[in-house]
């Protein structure tokens, strides 16, 4: 996955996407990768750092603007952008480091977007001496006000180890944030380093409402570190913090390995069963009502939250749920005789913004597997938008992931018609999981019982 992607850019002229990289252990690779991604897709980009950066960095642009004074060079920038797609701007050399511009300057900039057709600016708004992790200062980070997306950046080179000056920059104040000794120093865990990204005095100082909030969790390019990058970024999730584990450095590889966030297993069970006569969402299988099988299966793949979707017999479900002491957050939907289109739609208005996908699990598969359940997830995780089970060749509708960003397609929805008709209409676009038929028997007929029996 490209790290445009996986920030989830806009890469709209009229709102650039002002890209604030704070931390350690690749801000500046991530910074001129991420504009060079927006180049390669046809549109223009700007590294505009608003902190010191490497003198030699100017190098890694194709294009470089030194400016010494409070005006830049909008001219001379647009003659770089059409030639090259993105440049570097930054002042003048002070000693080995280079001056970088006044957050009003980037701000200007960002004003100027759609004169200059920038789809997105990415700063570098604090320092870290080159080690892989850091705490903010007093006057960090240097953010502009247009800055839309917060990215604390760190190494994952330094977990596992101590957090002392070998590897961390301003060791004390990560000491201060985590509320540890420094002395002896302590080793720095996955769960400490999410601690500190998302803490307001670490990672996201700085963050404002309106901001989107991603850490990235960077040089995952060897087995170990990977794992940590992995455990770090599912303590986020819990948190309801998405992050992206990558290895930034590795030019042959596209940057992020994985994407985490929380993604919510729905449960539709709000319809009025026509085909079998009675509610088939408290038809008794194998001791517990086909709801509360459908609860157990979603909590025990541990994809993340589940929510119940009800309508026809709902104080029944509620009940019945109760019974099985199962944590769900109901969604009474009374537009449900309308169709399986307004239960989709009131799951997705009822979700936090911190979901980023959603599963939709239907209520008549006893048998359903949470392995599948999981591979969805994980498929979802590694850049697929819309993934599916796939039984002998066929793409199969239910159990389906849906990226937040085709959300729009089921909110348009009318009728009884769920995720299916997306899948249908998104073929090309859908990864696919190998799946057991008998894991995804539907319960609609007398007959289905039976077979279960």
């Amino acid at each position: 996955m490209l790290l445009y992607q996986g920030l989830r850019l806009a890469l709209n002229p009229t709102a650039p996407d002002v890209v604030a990289l704070v931390g350690g252990g690749g801000k500046s690779s991530t910074a001129f990768r991420l504009a060079a991604e927006v180049a390669s897709l046809g549109k223009r980009a700007i590294v505009a750092p608003s902190t010191r950066i490497a003198a030699f960095q100017t190098a890694w642009a194709p294009a470089f603007l030194e400016v010494s004074g409070a005006e830049l060079p909008f001219a001379a920038i647009e003659q770089h952008l059409a030639r090259h797609g993105y440049c570097l701007l930054g002042g003048p050399v002070v000693g080995d480091r280079r001056l970088g511009l006044e957050p009003a300057q980037i701000d200007a900039l960002a004003r100027r977007a759609t004169e200059l057709n920038i789809a997105a600016i990415t700063v570098e708004a604090d320092g870290s001496k080159m080690r892989p992790l850091k705490a903010p200062a007093a006057h960090e980070p240097v953010l502009p006000d247009t800055t839309t997306h917060l990215v604390p950046v760190a190494g994952l080179d330094a977990t596992g180890a101590a957090i002392d000056a070998r590897t961390v920059h301003r060791p004390e104040l990560v000491c201060d944030v985590l509320a540890l000794p420094p002395s002896p120093p302590p080793l720095l865990t996955p769960a400490r380093l999410a601690q500190l990204l998302r803490h307001p005095a670490g990672g996201a100082k700085g963050l404002r409402p309106g901001m989107r909030f991603v850490p990235l969790l960077n040089k995952a390019d060897v087995p170990l570190r990977l794992s940590y990058g992995r455990l770090t970024a599912a303590l986020l999730a819990e948190d309801g913090v998405s992050a992206l584990v990558a290895r930034v450095g590795d030019a042959t590889q596209p940057p992020v390995i994985e994407r985490w966030g929380q993604v919510a297993v729905i449960i539709l069970a709000a319809g009025g069963s026509r085909r079998l006569g009675r509610s088939k969402q408290l038809e008794v299988v194998n001791g517990a009502p086909l709801v509360a099988h459908a609860v157990r299966t979603a909590k025990q793949s541990g994809v993340g939250p589940v929510l119940v979707v009800t309508g026809a017999e709902d104080d029944a479900i509620r009940t019945a749920l109760a019974e099985v002491e199962a944590a769900v957050t109901f969604v009474a939907n009374p537009a449900w005789a309308e169709g399986q289109a307004t239960s989709v739609r009131a799951a997705l208005q009822a979700l936090p913004p911190t979901v980023e996908a959603a599963l939709f699990a239907p209520v008549d598969q006893p048998l359903l597997d949470p392995l599948l359940l999981r591979r969805l997830a994980n498929t979802w995780r590694t850049g697929a938008d819309l993934v599916a089970p796939q039984v002998d060749g066929e793409l199969r509708g239910a159990p389906a992931i849906f990226d937040r960003g085709h959300w729009g397609e089921l909110l348009a929805l009318e009728g009884d018609v769920g995720g299916r008709r997306v899948l249908q209409a998104q073929r090309a676009r859908v990864t696919t999981v190998p799946a057991e038929a008998a894991w995804l028997l539907d319960i609609d007929t007398e007959d289905d019982l039976r077979a279960l029996h």
